[in-house]
Formats: structure tokens, sequence, C-alpha cells
């Protein structure tokens, strides 16, 4: 067991050593219950979570209920909810900034930490002029995202109303995985016909997953 192996207070060297990298996730978890239970019973609680649940990630999408059989303990419970927000929070990157200039590899970097832990699918539109500036940024659907749920009419629309030139297309995978799927493959060729007969081009359509993100342009499925 833990508990049997190591003592808060050399957890807590490490720390202050700014060595925090090199303790595992177990340890780490341990640190954090035991400023509230017990050392035993903190052990106890480590083995329990990691014997349920696959990696620390899992804690940010437990309900309630679930942390209240989990932790047993108030203010625990409030403490996990500040923890995973402040994680959300580090991961995200500054919002695209109107007018500038954007490149496929930073807005799918800055996608992945906007959308990449989501549990529902969203999928953003991005606005460009003709010398691809950015206008405007939209979030403009969520659910189950096929050719024949999302329509271009909501998207094309908003791009005439900013008068676009180009439109970029985001959305997240909640499995974490990007690789595209045939409903993706659909929707990009329903947006790119529907874009060559309006004269707005579709630039590219990045699908983003927990940690990585896919450019259909540069996998060349968009020319």
């Amino acid at each position: 067991m833990l508990t049997n192996r190591i003592e808060p207070s050399s957890l807590l060297k490490q720390i202050e050593n700014y060595t925090a990298g090199s303790l595992s996730d177990h340890e780490l978890l341990f640190l954090c219950l035991n400023f509230f239970l017990k050392k035993e019973m903190a052990a106890k609680k480590v083995e329990l979570f990691f014997k349920q649940y696959s990696d620390l990630r899992q804690l940010r999408y437990l309900t309630e209920t679930e942390l209240a059989v989990l932790w047993g303990n108030p203010q625990l419970i409030m403490v996990t909810k500040i923890l995973c927000e402040l994680a959300i929070r580090l991961r995200r990157c500054p919002k695209l900034t109107l007018g500038r200039i954007y490149t496929s590899q930073e807005i799918g970097k800055r996608m992945v930490a906007e959308l990449g832990m989501l549990q529902q699918e969203t999928l953003q539109v991005i606005l460009l002029d003709i010398k691809n500036q950015i206008l405007e940024s939209r979030s403009v659907f969520k659910g189950t995202l096929d050719a024949a749920t999302v329509h271009p009419r909501e998207i094309f629309s908003l791009a005439l109303r900013y008068h676009a030139a180009h439109i970029m297309v985001v959305h997240n995978h909640p499995s974490g995985d990007p690789t595209p799927s045939q409903n993706d493959l659909k929707l990009t060729n329903r947006l790119r016909k529907c874009g060559e007969i309006m004269g707005i081009n579709l630039l590219d359509h990045l699908i983003v997953g927990s940690v990585h993100y896919l450019s259909m342009r540069e996998e060349k499925i968009i020319n």
C-alpha cells in the first residue's frame, strides 16, 4: 500500500525543491488528500480511485454523487472541483485575436487547449477576410455532428454577415482521437461544395482530440 512506502513530508520536500514533476499520479493525489484525511485513509482513497478509474483526468467528469462516494469529505469535494477548473484554465490559450493571421498549426494547438477535453462535440467556425485575417470566431453547434444535423446555412449565413472570404471549421472528438469519421468527411465535402457555389473558400477543417489535432488540408483531404 502507498502509505507503507512514502511519507507526506518527503513529497512536500520534492515540491519545495521544484521537483514535483518527478512525483507519480498516485503520489500527487495522495499528497492532496493527506491535507484533509489521515495518512492511512488518504492512501486507501488513492488505491480505490485508481482501481475504478484509468487516470487523474477522470476526476473532471465525476458527478457530485460520485465524488461524495469516493471522498466522503465535503471540503475535499470542493477542492477537487477547484483543482479541475484550474487545470482547465491552465491549458487554455488566449482567445484568437481579431485582425491577426494564424497558421493552421497555431489554431490547431489553441483549439486542442480549448476543446480537447470537452465531453460533447462542439463545432466552431472561424471567419477570415481576403488576407486571411480573423474577422470572427463563433461556436455554431453542439451535439452529435454529421452532414445531416449540421446545416451549411448557419455557417455560411454567418460568413455572409461578416463579409468573410474564407472560413475554417473546427470540431472536437470527445473520444480524444482526431481521426476523421465518414460523417466528418461527408460534412467537409458538403461545406466545400456550398462554399464553391457561394464564393467562400473552405480553408481547412480541423478535428481536435484530447492531445493532438488533424488538419484536413495538411492531410490533402481538402485541396
